[in-house]
């Protein structure tokens, strides 16, 4: 990929009555950049754990992605009786005790969807010791660390992609990463989109084309689909948004008996929605190792072959 970057040092920001709340907010959650420099590369960057343990660097596109057809051969697959999914914002790990709980969500996961995540070598140790193979589509580097989301799971995807969006704000990236599995003894195949959605704009236009973009892809593919992650969904508009693609893909959202998931604004933001599976049991963990917390759910393929 190319290796050419931008890099930006934040140095000094002056707030004053022409500020609209929304940006102050928006400068709010920037803080921990602000006197500090992060990189862009000029090509979205893909980080790839490989079989002997090294990383590969690359770029990954979802502008370059067909169909995804499964083999029976060359990948491991899911067991499509029982796909156990976790999405989680691990807030770049700042809020102590979220090692234990990674490790502990990981262990009792088949694929594991972070947003938020700091690749270093803490995170990889929760992933790797449960024997979870991971992707990260990075949003930006922060002195020597990748953010962004990471997919992880117990079977090698048959295909990747990656999006890169830039927030229309504070003009750092959020990212989405979309792997399809081998599922069973079939032909079959389950698509899974892991999303950190924009979070601070004036309008809906950022948000709404991020989310067309990745329903583009997830148009393309005719078996089960999992749309999960962080969508942001702070207000009624956003939500709106989501449940027009929803709608798109007929996809329905997973609910909770007992609904833990974090608020803001009093709205949940963390989303699990699918096609073409049962659900066979699902909730929302309260940690306090970070701001949001951890969704799951156990879901159910019954093979078209």
């Amino acid at each position: 990929m190319a290796r050419k970057r931008f890099r930006s040092c934040l140095m000094r920001v002056v707030v004053t009555r022409r500020w609209s709340g929304m940006r102050t907010l928006a400068l709010l959650t920037l803080l921990p950049f602000l006197a500090s420099c992060f990189t862009l590369t000029v090509e979205p960057r893909a980080l790839v754990l490989l079989q002997n343990g090294t990383i590969e660097v690359t770029s990954l596109p979802c502008s370059r992605v067909q169909q995804p057809i499964a083999t029976n051969v060359g990948f491991a697959s899911l067991q499509s009786d029982a796909v156990r999914i976790t999405t989680w914002n691990i807030h770049k790990e700042s809020d102590a005790g979220w090692e234990g709980d990674l490790t502990r969500l990981a262990q009792a996961s088949d694929i594991i969807l972070l947003q938020e995540a700091r690749l270093q070598a803490s995170l990889r140790e929760s992933i790797e010791s449960a024997k979870l193979r991971w992707i990260m589509a990075s949003s930006f580097i922060y002195t020597e660390d990748d953010i962004g989301v990471v997919t992880a799971s117990r079977a090698e995807p048959i295909a990747i992609c990656t999006e890169r969006v830039i927030e229309p704000l504070i003009r750092l990236p959020k990212s989405a990463v979309i792997t399809w599995f081998r599922l069973g003894d079939g032909m079959d195949t389950l698509a899974i989109a892991n999303v950190h959605a924009i979070n601070f704009s004036l309008s809906l236009e950022a948000y709404r084309s991020q989310f067309d973009a990745i329903a583009e892809v997830l148009g393309r593919h005719k078996g089960p689909i999992v749309l999960a992650g962080d969508f942001n969904t702070w207000t009624q508009a956003r939500s709106a948004i989501v449940s027009e693609i929803a709608d798109r893909l007929a996809l329905s959202e997973i609910t909770f008996a007992s609904d833990e998931r974090a608020l803001f604004f009093g709205r949940q933001l963390d989303h699990i929605l699918v096609r073409g599976v049962d659900i066979v049991d699902s909730s929302a963990v309260s940690v306090k190792s970070s701001d949001h917390n951890p969704v799951t759910a156990t879901l159910r393929v019954t093979p078209r072959h």
